[in-house]
């Protein structure tokens, strides 16, 4: 009878880990039913997590230490900012509640699953891009609103960019493992085109140089190849993009991801690029400038969490320089960095330096003890959702912190077991 309830459990939990990408597209109630099934899982079974002796006592402390470090001391609106740092103990319990599960599965196949699993969602995205790129609308019948830009299945959200890079770095390595390195070449182009008619900069950016990172990776240190190979990959590399620039600049997504006749200033036969001037008249510079002027105001414990868009409309932070200054009042400042000296300052900072970095650290030794490739995947996943400057999401919302965390989840989990060492062997 125990054990009949046990199964049954760990097929639900399994069926949670299985469409984890479409609760990404379906949003904050998914993504937040997700959560909240996970972390009771983990507070049902925390002596497990002890009895695994998964994390060292001090390691397991700093995790729960937001308590301290994020606590709105500060808040602008303490009984908002309060309920959103309480909130914010999901995330952690989910992680742990995800890594006792997979402690708990005894075969390699349920993770094989997951990444066939997720591969056909990239495939299906991939088509469903396509399908809109060419004729406007996908094959629900979403059409964007915004020139440039693909709906997707996420509709007026306009997110599935950032859902296709969550899926393309899930199963790069997957993908790389399925396939002699030429075919791969040739998926990992086309993960980049796909990318570039969703039509959104910052998630293009960002997975073309995990991508092509992984490329200099792979030609460097798993094939042992000549510098002879950096010169040919680098005019690989240079050629393809020339030629997407080339073939794409007059699309609605080439002026959009280009711009390049608003960067061009020419004075007196000499041309020089205007990039000062381009950013003052973007969304961002609003955002940035105004989550910048917060954090100098309260560096400290910052004004609390979710509280930015009530902070940056208050008159004080217009700034006449900016074109979209009237827009500064978002919900977040679009920037990882920004939005945590912001909302939770420096002493919140140094809080999540630890819980971004930490996992790279642990995973490159992993990956130089075991030589497991499977780890790479989740490690560039892990370096896109903490990239610096360019712009993110929420670290504190549901779309994108949920996302942060369950791929956290297995990272460390793959960084701490050699648990992946048949994956490459299944077919």
């Amino acid at each position: 009878m125990i054990s009949d309830k046990k199964n049954k459990i760990d097929i639900f939990l399994k069926f949670l880990i299985y469409s984890f990408p479409v609760f990404i597209i379906l949003g904050p109630f998914a993504l937040n039913l997700f959560s909240i099934v996970f972390s009771i899982y983990a507070l049902l079974n925390f002596k497990k997590l002890i009895k695994f002796n998964f994390f060292n006592n001090k390691i397991l402390i700093f995790f729960f230490s937001f308590i301290f470090f994020i606590f709105p001391f500060q808040s602008i609106g303490f009984e908002n900012s309060f309920i959103k740092y309480i909130s914010f103990f999901r995330f952690v319990l989910m992680l742990f509640g995800l890594i006792i599960f997979f402690e708990l599965q005894k075969n390699n196949f349920f993770f094989f699953k997951i990444y066939k699993i997720y591969a056909a969602f990239l495939i299906i995205i991939t088509i469903d891009v396509l399908i809109e790129y060419n004729f406007g609308s996908n094959i629900m019948g979403y059409t964007s609103y915004y020139s440039g830009r693909i709906a997707s299945f996420t509709n007026d959200e306009l997110i599935i960019g950032y859902i296709y890079c969550f899926l393309a770095l899930f199963t790069l390595i997957f993908f790389y493992n399925k396939t002699n390195y030429y075919f791969f070449s040739f998926i990992s182009c086309l993960i980049i085109i796909i990318s570039f008619f969703i039509g959104e900069r910052s998630n293009l950016i960002k997975l073309s140089l995990l991508i092509i990172s992984f490329s200099f990776f792979h030609f460097f240190y798993l094939k042992r190849l000549g510098f002879k190979y950096i010169i040919l990959l680098t005019t690989i590399i240079f050629v393809f993009f020339i030629s997407l620039f080339i073939l794409s600049k007059n699309t609605s997504q080439g002026n959009k991801l280009f711009f390049i006749d608003n960067l061009i200033i020419s004075n007196n036969d000499k041309i020089s690029f205007n990039f000062k001037g381009r950013f003052y008249e973007s969304n961002h510079a609003a955002h940035y400038l105004t989550a910048y002027k917060i954090f100098l105001n309260h560096p400290i414990f910052g004004i609390g969490i979710n509280n930015f868009h009530k902070e940056s409309s208050k008159e004080k932070y217009e700034n006449k320089k900016l074109q979209k200054t009237n827009i500064r009042a978002s919900t977040h400042p679009h920037q990882l960095y920004l939005e945590i000296v912001s909302e939770v300052g420096l002493l919140g900072l140094i809080y999540f330096i630890f819980i971004f970095f930490y996992p790279v650290y642990i995973s490159i030794r992993s990956f130089f003890i075991y030589r497991e490739i499977f780890i790479i995947s989740h490690l560039f996943l892990h370096l896109y959702f903490i990239f610096p400057i360019l712009p993110s999401g929420s670290i504190f919302g549901t779309n994108y912190g949920i996302p942060f965390w369950f791929n956290l989840a297995i990272l460390l989990y793959y960084s701490k077991n050699n648990v992946i060492s048949n994956l490459k062997n299944q077919k």
